[in-house]
């Protein structure tokens, strides 16, 4: 019995530090990564996989998935499109969330099927996305034409610097 204890406590410590990380995403898919300050090739990088500015300060944000994305008490936009920026279902609690394709050329692209999108409230046309309709969606949580995002999509405080830096990452994704 103690040995049954002992493998849940240790499963549960390994968790809490971060073994179920989205950063592990990254790690893994390049070997021989390791994440450390420096890591990162540019600003909207770190903010895209820790939701953290080039001073190491969490970017607050209001709203998102009500039942925490991968074990993580903090989202990063990772959490929910992956670490190639393609999206996907989630299914967390019971719940099942659908997060859309947020690569630079899917947001640009004039096709209104965008697989998993029409469930996470991207149905809308989404071709035209320049800085000012990614700052709408991602701190306003509106689409191009005006009308709210799906509530799972999380309003980001984000300052203009940090919001381009992220928008410019997502240009970088194939």
């Amino acid at each position: 019995m103690k040995i049954t204890w002992f493998f849940i406590i240790t499963g549960l410590l390994l968790l809490a530090c971060g073994i179920a990380s989205p950063l592990r995403w990254k790690m893994q898919a390049v070997p021989g990564y390791s994440w450390r300050a420096g890591s990162f090739t540019s600003v909207g990088e770190r903010i895209y996989f820790t939701a953290t500015n080039e001073r190491d300060r969490s970017i607050a944000y209001q709203g998102g998935p009500q039942y925490g994305m991968m074990m993580q008490p903090r989202l990063a936009c990772v959490a929910c499109h992956g670490p190639d920026g393609r999206g996907g279902r989630h299914v967390m609690h019971m719940q099942v969330m659908d997060a859309p394709d947020i690569r630079y050329a899917t947001l640009n692209s004039e096709n209104d099927d965008h697989g998993s999108n029409n469930e996470a409230g991207m149905e809308h046309t989404q071709g035209g996305y320049d800085l000012d309709a990614f700052r709408e969606a991602v701190v306003e949580g509106k689409h191009l034409d005006g009308e709210a995002l799906n509530r799972d999509m999380p309003r980001w405080k984000m300052n203009d610097q940090d919001l381009a830096a992220v928008f410019e990452y997502l240009k970088s994704l194939p």
